[in-house]
């Protein structure tokens, strides 16, 4: 199975959520927060906009000056998309033998935080992955859990109905 930089975020973010992508179930195209987060990421640094696509597993963003830049909507769900980021960071480091550093900007505040892969980073992510794996290959999706993002998340409905 091919673990995502997606599929990290939402790791981080809730595993039910995780779950769900993982197995197909695909979110509400026009639920809002997606609508808008893919605005952001659409129309932000327009003029240096590289995606970059690497065996399927992650995408980047943005490449700016030899830095990986992850675009996000907010700084409200910081860690999930650190982890995201660490995880193209750590990929392209041990698969693709790339050592670079990488950067979470959040156009609309301005604002943008250097992210740098460590050695403790890279043996957590080793275990993020399994855990992952775990959860994925799940017969049934893990319980809900009610977190703050619950009223804003394109599988709302599958959870708290």
């Amino acid at each position: 199975m091919n673990i995502t930089g997606l599929m990290v975020k939402y790791y981080h973010t809730c595993h039910r959520e995780l779950w769900f992508y993982a197995n197909k179930i695909d979110v509400d195209r026009e639920n809002i927060g997606i609508r808008h987060g893919s605005s952001i990421d659409e129309s932000s640094y327009e003029d240096r906009k590289r995606s970059v696509f690497i065996d399927g597993q992650i995408q980047i963003d943005l490449l700016d000056d030899g830095s990986v830049v992850e675009i996000k909507r907010s700084s409200s769900l910081e860690k999930p998309g650190e982890m995201q980021l660490k995880f193209y960071l750590w990929y392209l480091k041990t698969k693709k033998h790339i050592d670079v550093g990488g950067e979470v900007a959040y156009p609309t505040e301005r604002k943008r935080e250097s992210i740098e892969l460590t050695s403790e980073d890279e043996q957590e992510m080793e275990q993020i992955i399994d855990s992952i794996r775990g959860i994925v290959s799940r017969t049934t999706p893990p319980e809900p859990e009610r977190k703050p993002i619950c009223g804003t998340c394109a599988y709302h409905d599958l959870c708290w109905v």
